[in-house]
């Protein structure tokens, strides 16, 4: 059964990502959202700006590659990883997709 929630989180947000590559109109919204969504979720433990305070437990986000969408990223939001929770249920997948979106906006600079 978990398997077939992410496999369903994943084609979703893989079809928010492809409609948001298509209008780059859209593409800043989203990341936009994705400020607001990671300053209210993730910043207290990842940090401000994407770096994960000195010492603490949280992962430095600024070490996330493209590649590392599906494998890393979305798997550890919805399943939780190390001392990170499961978000599951908590965000929805176009809100995973801001977050995404936001955190390559922050590193693609």
């Amino acid at each position: 059964m978990a398997l077939f929630v992410r496999s369903v989180l994943a084609f979703a947000l893989s079809q928010t990502m492809i409609a948001t590559i298509a209008t780059p109109a859209g593409a800043q919204s989203l990341v936009e959202k994705g400020d607001t969504l990671y300053h209210n979720r993730c910043a207290g433990c990842h940090g401000e700006q994407l770096k994960a305070f000195a010492g603490g437990p949280a992962f430095d986000l600024r070490r996330l590659r493209p590649d590392e969408h599906d494998r890393f990223f979305v798997e550890s939001v919805i399943s939780g990883k190390d001392n990170m929770p499961s978000w599951y249920g908590i965000l929805k997948p176009d809100e995973i997709e801001a977050i995404w979106a936001y955190i390559r906006a922050t590193l693609d600079r």
